[in-house]
């Protein structure tokens, strides 16, 4: 099939919509990095995106100073992000093999309500997540939160894990049990390893949503050590003399951002489509 040939024009529109797209998508990221390396000083109103001088005084402030929010809130919230991604890959994963392979009843009407119980809102589970945790006695604790968190990204996670799960042949499982694996034999040499990069992806998605969520630990966990830090950061939004202490804030949102993105460093390879599966079969 030919590719479809643009004109100049259509090439300049392209190129500008391109432009446009990545500087609305970078311009707030260089804001909160100018703000996070200036000194407290020029972050007053007018500002300029490039200060005049740089320095990591903020930085060592919010983890280290004596008015800063320390390493215990960014541990907790790796606590609660790495334990609900568990958790939600070992439940999307089982979910999805059983939408995917077993002849279900209605299991295609079950996957979209199942997806359209991912739209739901952090908050809309707030007020009977509350009302569960404070009679079952979970309400404070960090089980709680990360069944929470768990509960929240598993229905997106099953409906992920059984598109994956049908991109791999089934006549791969019957050829292991014809040689004599049995179930488990099968599924940990046969569909597990194909199904990596799926629960990769499904992994990542539920430590991203349980590291940035704010709604929920903001209710659920009302102990200042056992808060992620994302709540543990609205400090500098309260008045502290001058107004909000925009540096600080700056800095402890950016020291947010750099476990995301080594996990997405550390896992770009593995982050793809399972593909290239029809050459395992011969015949």
């Amino acid at each position: 099939m030919d590719l479809i040939r643009l004109s100049v024009l259509q090439r300049v529109v392209r190129l500008v919509v391109i432009v446009v797209a990545i500087l609305f998508t970078l311009l707030p990221l260089l804001w909160i990095i100018s703000i996070a390396f200036r000194p407290g000083e020029q972050a007053v109103f007018p500002i300029s995106i490039i200060p005049s001088r740089l320095t990591l005084e903020n930085v060592d402030a919010v983890l280290f100073g004596p008015f800063g929010i320390g390493l215990n809130p960014y541990k907790n919230a790796a606590i609660y992000g790495l334990s609900s991604a568990i958790i939600t890959a070992v439940a999307s994963t089982l979910g999805g093999y059983a939408l995917a392979r077993y002849d279900i009843r209605a299991g295609q009407a079950v996957l979209i309500v199942i997806l359209a119980l991912s739209f739901l809102p952090a908050a809309s589970r707030i007020v009977p997540l509350f009302i569960l945790f404070s009679a079952s006695g979970l309400y404070g604790t960090p089980q709680g939160i990360i069944l929470a968190y768990a509960a929240g990204s598993t229905p997106l996670g099953i409906w992920l894990m059984a598109g994956t799960f049908r991109q791999i042949p089934i006549r791969l499982e019957q050829a292991a049990r014809i040689d004599g694996a049995g179930a488990l034999m099968t599924m940990r040499r046969v569909i597990l390893p194909l199904a990596v990069p799926g629960i990769l992806v499904v992994a990542t998605l539920a430590f991203i949503d349980g590291w940035n969520s704010y709604s929920l630990p903001l209710i659920l966990i009302p102990k200042e050590a056992a808060q992620p830090y994302t709540v543990a950061l609205q400090a500098y939004i309260r008045d502290v003399g001058f107004g909000n202490n925009w540096t600080l804030l700056a800095s402890g949102s950016l020291a947010g951002l750099v476990p995301v993105l080594v996990v997405f460093a550390l896992l770009q390879r593995r982050l793809v489509r399972v593909g290239g599966l029809g050459s395992a079969i011969r015949g």
